[in-house]
């Protein structure tokens, strides 16, 4: 499969990438475990149903047993993964991707002394606030409990 516009938008689309493929990832351990409650019935003394063990010892390096649980979520991760890669490739999202990361490189970011300022700022400025409203708050307290509930 040949990739739409290989050498355009790689920052971008690796980052879509990466974030919705840990996403689906997440999604997927999810659902294993998910799939895992369901275990046949109750009063039998080997859990039954979907986690029901394919295999004698657990997985190497894994350490986890093989159920078809697994094997379903792993199944659905995998082609999830797939579909994803091949949507981020279609032209349309592909040109969006492009696009987006042509137009943050036009941007100016700060230098790392401009942010850590401004951070600095943001920091003191809410401290002065908050140091406000709590005196705000135990001066209303103090009127509140001398003067109404004396």
């Amino acid at each position: 499969m040949a990739k739409y516009k290989a050498e355009l938008g790689v920052y971008a689309r690796t980052t879509a990438l990466w974030l919705l493929g840990s996403l689906w990832v997440f999604g997927c351990t999810e659902f294993y475990y998910f799939l895992g409650s369901f275990r046949g019935d109750p009063e039998a003394s080997e859990p039954g149903g979907l986690a029901t063990r394919l295999l004698e010892d657990n997985l190497p390096v894994l350490g986890v047993p093989l159920t078809w649980a697994l094997v379903i979520a792993v199944v659905v991760g995998a082609s999830g993964l797939m579909l994803l890669m091949k949507i981020l490739n279609r032209p349309k999202v592909a040109d969006l991707l492009i696009d987006s990361e042509t137009e943050m490189r036009k941007c100016t970011w700060p230098s790392w002394n401009e942010t850590f300022t401004s951070s600095l700022v943001i920091l003191v400025v809410m401290l002065f606030f908050t140091a406000i409203l709590a005196g705000m708050d135990w001066v209303l307290n103090e009127v509140v409990a001398k003067n109404i509930l004396s």
